[in-house]
């Protein structure tokens, strides 16, 4: 949430240097409204979730074993959107192998394309031919 703050912070200061950036400024900041509102609105569903079940399992389990359960419940719950949260926090891009030279690599290709560029437009007709055609079915 703090990147699209940052995001929408950033493009609403340089929106007056554009038409197009300051719609898109508008929409930014309506999404961030809209995501804030959406987050208010989970977290009362939430709460109403919980004291549901707290309601419900009163007769049950009595007015200590009620107020457990919809504790349990919370913390396995969170615990599980912690760990989430944890594995896309740690996930790590793969990184380019050290001894490769994307420079040259790029050079080089650039020089083929140049070379063969009728080869080159055909070969990529053909696979968008292939993909297009292989999505279908």
């Amino acid at each position: 949430m703090g990147g699209l703050l940052k995001l929408a912070l950033t493009a609403l200061a340089a929106s007056s240097q554009t038409t197009a950036l300051k719609e898109f400024t508008g929409r930014m900041m309506a999404a961030l409204v809209l995501a804030g509102l959406a987050l208010a609105l989970a977290a009362a569903a939430w709460g109403c979730l919980c004291a549901a079940i707290w309601i419900w399992l009163t007769p049950s389990l009595g007015p200590v074993g009620a107020p457990l359960v919809v504790a349990a419940i919370c913390l396995i719950v969170g615990g599980i959107l912690g760990l989430l949260a944890w594995g896309l926090a740690r996930r790590r891009r793969p990184r380019p192998a050290p001894d490769l030279n994307v420079e040259a690599l790029l050079s080089d290709a650039g020089r083929l394309f140049n070379e063969h560029k009728g080869a080159a437009l055909l070969a990529a007709a053909l696979l968008g031919l292939f993909a297009g055609n292989s999505r279908r079915r």
